[in-house]
Formats: C-alpha cells, sequence, structure tokens
C-alpha cells in the first residue's frame, strides 16, 4: 500500500505568525499599524509630543488673528474708509480782519467713487462738507469740485454724479476784526459721504480731520505743500485697503504676511537677530524643547508687537516711541546683563520651585522665553516701513482694534518666522562634535554679546551717543580676551588655532580705533526750526527735511551709509538740510509730528524751490535712492 504523497503546505499557524530569528524585527501587519514611535525604535513619541502641541497652539493662535481679523473686516466694512483727508491748506495766513480760503483735499481710493454733492437721484445721499470753526472765525459756503458723470453697472447703465480720485473743496474764511493775535484756532473739517464700487454701495460713512488754523496759515506761508501739489501725492495705505476691498482677506493678509518678512531685509533687525543668538545660544535641551522655546518667542514678539502698533495706530502717536522711555531701555539692558551675567558662569537661573511643581520638570523656561519676546516685541517697534505705515493708516481709518491686533499679528508673525529657524540653529551648537571642549567659550562669547546689546540699549539714556562710541572698543577687547585670555576651550587644537585667529584680529581692530585720523565726511544738518524754513522760502531755495530720534535704528544706519556717501553729499549741498530730533515725546515736537503727518522714524521730507512738498519717504532710504530724490528736486 502506497504512502500518500508528501506535501510542502505550511501550517496555518506559520502563516498567522512566522517564527522569526531571536535578533529579527517583527514585520507583522498588526506591528506595522502600530505607532513605530511608541515602541522605543527610532524617535520616542513622549518627547516630541510637546512640541507638536507647541507648534499646533502656535498655528491655532495664528489662525485665531487671522479670523478674528477677517470678522473684524466685515464688520468694520459698512463703514469702511474709501475717503481720506491728505491736506488742508490755507491761501494766506489767517488773522484780525481778514479773508482767505481754506483747500481742503480728500483722496478717493481707486475703484470707488461718492457722490457729488447734487446727486442725479433724490434717493442718493450727497457729499457734504462741513467746518467748525473757533469763535470769532466764520466758514462761507463751501464750493465743490467738479463732478463726473459716470454708468455703472449697478445702476443699469444709468450716469451717475459722482466725484473720484482726487477732490478739492474751496471753503471761504472770515476773521473777525477783535480775533486775538495769539492762542490756537482749532477747526474740524468733516466729510459726510457714501461709497460705492461698480457692483455695490457701503453705508454712509464720515471723515473728519482737526487743524489749527494760526499754525496752517503759518505752514502754508513757510512752504508747506500746497493743495495743488498734494494731488500728486498717494494717499499712504491705499493699495493696502484696495486689496482688501477688490481681492479678499487671504489675499491681503498673505500680503502683509510677505511684507513681514521682509521687514527682515531693513537695519532694525540687527538687534533682533544678536539677541536671538545669544539668547538661544545659552539654552540647553534637545531639538524640540529649542522649537518650543522658539515659538513661545516669536509669540512674544507678534503680541507685543500687535499691542505697539494699534496703540500707535488708534492715537496718533509715532509708531516705536515707546523705545524713548528710559525705564523701558533700563529694563532691556537690565535683563540682558542678568542673562550675561549667568553666561560667565556668576549664578544660574532657576525658575522658584513653586513654578517648577506646577508647571511639571520640562517645562522651565518657557515663561522666560515668552517675556523675552515681549520685550523685543517693543525693540522691533523701529521696523517702520511702507508696509507698517498702510498698516497704520489702515487701522487709523477702520478705527478697529480687533482688525488693527490681526493686521499687525499677522505682519509680526512674518518677520518672526526667520528666528524660529535662526533660534533652533544657535540652540543646536551645544549638540555639535566635542561641545564640550569648547561650549564654556561659546557661552562666554554669547555673554559678551548679551552685555554688549545692553549698552547698545542704553545709548539714548547716556548723553552724547557715549555707548555708541563705546561699543567697538569694547566688541575688540572682547575679542582678545576671548582669543587670548580666557581658559576656555583651550585643550583642542583646532579649536585652539580658531579663537586665537579671533584674538588676532579683535587685536588689530583694537589698535585700529585707536590710531587718531580724521573724521570721514558726513552731511550736516541744522536743527529744526520755523525760521530756517521761512529763511528758504524767502531764498527760494528747496529743503531736505530729515525726521529722526535716538531709539531709531534705521536712522543711525542711514547716518552711516547714505548720509556719508559722496555723491549723495554733493548732491545735497545745494539744500537747506534741516533735521528734526522726535526722541523727546513734549509739545513742540508734537506740533512738528501733526504739521507734517509724521507716522514714524525715519521719515525724509523733500521741498521744492517753490516750498511744495514733493516727496515723503518713511523707512531707511539707501544711496542711491536718496541721490535718484535729491537730483529729482528743482
Amino acid at each position: 500500500m502506497e504512502s500518500p504523497a508528501r506535501t510542502n503546505r505550511l501550517p496555518i499557524r506559520s502563516l498567522s505568525r512566522p517564527r522569526l530569528h531571536p535578533h529579527a524585527r517583527d514585520y507583522r501587519v498588526t506591528g506595522f499599524c502600530e505607532p513605530m514611535l511608541a515602541r522605543g525604535n527610532g524617535i520616542a513619541a513622549g518627547r516630541w509630543r510637546p512640541a507638536i502641541m507647541a507648534l499646533a497652539v502656535f498655528l491655532a493662535i495664528v489662525a485665531a488673528g487671522f479670523g478674528l481679523g477677517i470678522q473684524a473686516v466685515e464688520a468694520a466694512r459698512p463703514s469702511a474708509a474709501v475717503v481720506g483727508i491728505s491736506s488742508v491748506t490755507l491761501e494766506t495766513p489767517l488773522r484780525a480782519d481778514t479773508r482767505t480760503v481754506m483747500e481742503v483735499t480728500a483722496q478717493i481710493l481707486p475703484g470707488w467713487h461718492i457722490n457729488s454733492n447734487h446727486p442725479t437721484a433724490s434717493y442718493y445721499i450727497p457729499t457734504r462738507l462741513g467746518v467748525s470753526t473757533p469763535e470769532h472765525v466764520t466758514a462761507g459756503a463751501v464750493e465743490y469740485p467738479p463732478a463726473h458723470a459716470e454708468a455703472l453697472e449697478f445702476a443699469r447703465g444709468r450716469k451717475l454724479s459722482v466725484f473720484t480720485g482726487t477732490a478739492v473743496f474751496r471753503v471761504p474764511i472770515v476773521a473777525a476784526a477783535d480775533l486775538s493775535a495769539s492762542g490756537s484756532l482749532p477747526a474740524t473739517i468733516t466729510i459726510n459721504y457714501q461709497a460705492c464700487d461698480n457692483r455695490q454701495c457701503l453705508s454712509p460713512a464720515s471723515v473728519s480731520r482737526t487743524v489749527d488754523l494760526r499754525t496752517l496759515g503759518l505752514a502754508q506761508a513757510q512752504g508747506a505743500t500746497s493743495a495743488t501739489d498734494a494731488r500728486a501725492l498717494a494717499m499712504p495705505g491705499a493699495n493696502l485697503e484696495q486689496t482688501f476691498a477688490r481681492h479678499g482677506y487671504l489675499l491681503g493678509f498673505l500680503i502683509v504676511l510677505l511684507g513681514g518678512l521682509a521687514l527682515n531685509l531693513t537695519p532694525c533687525v540687527y538687534p533682533l537677530i544678536g539677541v536671538t543668538i545669544a539668547y538661544f545660544g545659552n539654552q540647553g535641551g534637545g531639538t524640540r524643547r529649542v522649537l518650543i522655546l522658539a515659538l513661545l518667542y516669536v509669540l512674544g514678539i507678534a503680541t507685543m508687537f500687535s499691542a505697539v502698533g494699534v496703540a500707535a495706530a488708534l492715537s496718533g502717536g509715532l509708531f516705536g516711541a515707546a523705545l524713548q522711555n528710559p525705564y523701558l531701555l533700563a529694563s532691556i539692558a537690565a535683563v540682558l546683563l542678568v542673562l550675561a551675567a549667568s553666561s560667565f558662569g556668576l549664578f544660574t537661573l532657576r525658575p522658584p520651585q513653586w513654578i517648577v511643581r506646577r508647571a511639571g520638570a520640562a517645562r522651565p523656561g518657557y515663561a522666560g522665553s515668552f517675556l523675552m519676546g515681549l520685550g523685543m516685541g517693543v525693540v522691533a517697534a523701529p521696523c517702520i516701513g511702507p508696509i507698517v505705515l498702510g498698516l497704520l493708516l489702515t487701522v487709523q481709518r477702520s478705527g478697529s482694534p480687533l482688525f488693527g491686533f490681526a493686521l499687525f499679528f499677522t505682519l509680526a508673525v512674518g518677520l518672526g518666522l526667520p528666528y524660529i529657524g535662526l533660534a533652533m540653529a544657535a540652540g543646536s551648537i551645544r549638540r555639535l562634535p566635542r561641545s564640550g571642549e569648547w561650549l564654556a567659550w561659546i557661552e562666554q562669547l554669547f555673554g559678551f554679546a548679551l552685555a554688549g546689546l545692553a549698552l547698545y540699549f542704553l545709548d539714548p539714556v547716556v548723553p552724547g551717543h557715549l555707548m555708541l562710541r563705546v561699543l567697538p572698543y569694547y566688541a575688540a577687547a572682547a575679542g582678545v580676551y576671548l582669543g587670548f585670555i580666557t581658559g576656555a576651550g583651550r585643550r583642542w587644537r583646532p579649536f585652539l588655532v580658531i579663537r586665537s585667529a579671533l584674538g588676532v584680529v579683535a587685536l588689530a581692530a583694537l589698535v585700529y580705533l585707536l590710531i587718531p585720523r580724521a573724521g570721514a565726511p558726513h552731511l550736516s544738518f541744522e536743527p529744526y526750526s520755523e525760521q530756517v524754513l521761512a529763511m528758504a522760502a524767502r531764498q527760494h531755495r528747496p529743503v531736505l527735511l530729515d525726521f529722526s530720534a535716538d531709539w531709531c535704528i534705521p536712522c543711525h544706519e542711514m547716518e552711516r551709509t547714505t548720509f556719508r556717501d559722496p555723491a549723495v553729499i554733493a548732491a545735497a549741498a545745494r539744500f537747506v538740510r534741516v533735521r528734526a530730533d522726535l526722541t523727546a515725546q513734549d509739545a513742540r515736537n508734537q506740533k512738528i509730528i501733526a504739521r507734517f503727518n509724521i507716522m514714524g522714524v525715519p521719515t525724509v521730507v523733500l521741498i521744492d524751490s517753490r516750498g511744495n512738498i514733493r516727496k515723503q519717504t518713511v523707512g531707511y532710504v539707501g544711496p542711491e535712492q536718496m541721490l535718484a530724490d535729491l537730483r529729482a528736486i528743482d
């Protein structure tokens, strides 16, 4: 009897659970579906969970700010400020028993119109301009600009009588014989209007501006811009408002975010870069902890920057003026000095035990990183340029703090995004090969950097820019110490060569600084005064008017580069050069700010030989751009 043939069938058990070598990995389907991070192979899930949570919270806050901004735009849209009063002038100064004419120039956003004072239908709301005058001053009947007839889509081809673009209103002003020769003469101009585009109309709105008729007349006599020339001046912020109105919120906020990124190309970020590298270079822990600290740091920058921006926009104050407060500057310097002392090993910064017990052992330093970001948010405030100026004016016209906070928060997130990568790069220094042999030297380097930044922030507090003069010598002396004197980093020969080379460079720089030499040529300015402007108007000379402040980082950069350029110096020789120092927020400077509508520093105003403002630039201006602007003024 033949035995049954053998088969090579595998046992059913082996299909479901094959026998593996003792050192082989188990690739069962069930095991593959399990989270690999939970089995100890690779990166443990628990290590990265706080970083992922922090990133999620950061993105949620950004998304919430974006959503609140959209909600605020929707709420503010019915009264959106389509019209802005760009200038108010008098033909002649106002004195007792005289007559003059006030010209009010209004700018209407591109793509929008307002009804004329005589609309084509009774149910259209007409534009009305009113002037509230002080005692002994009377405003006459308003002369409205010529209207345009336009056929709009929502009117089904019917032509409407509208104002578009630039509208100039003329108002006779009469002063009584008993008008006082001194004191202010406040007058409020109000324009009531309804704005429409080709498809829709907004709710009726109004825009107002208060001026001093007495100083307004003097300003016009001494060379301020006329209403006619104001027509050629673009209304700042109009492009941003037009983007929101025409293209929606996503594109508008994206442009603001990209504008924040672009601010990193300006000199105002130099202190931020230094503080970020020095602060995070001294932070211990792994990548996930540094990521959480960096996110909290940027969140602090965005929060404070937004608060400063909204406060400046709604109060009409100077953006970044908080840095003129000596107590604030001293506080920032004190924090940096404490961190510097910790870098030199004088003491170790640890949170109180009750904070550690409540927050958990894995969380010390998180609050400190957020607080450091809050402080750097104030430092970032002088970062002003066209995008910041547009935001200030947009928030002013909307009148919505929520919308303003969302806009500035988006801008600040864009400004802070590169610092997340910079912070993580600085924090990774401790994980480099053989870092234990030279880490003490790196900590001392960061300590010197933090102490130098503290001296920098104290400069506006100390008279005569003493700190800025001392800083180059301080940096060179620190380099000599790190290169030759300190005992840190001597045991590893390759690194000893690097630090010795740094010491040689620093020693050469110190010797160079100590050699007496003639000062480099620079552009000189006269202090601001009404008499200087009046003299320039009488002599028919153009004026270069520079607005700056001690706390303004781009101002110092322009002083170092633009105003030392030989071509700029030669081109500016025919100008009357005047500088207004706006460091002190006193009554005199407030009048100057109001007269020229200064939103931030640096601001450069160019006035031609006929007394007309031809260009007003906010933010850092390089030598090439300054040279082109000067050559364009007659």
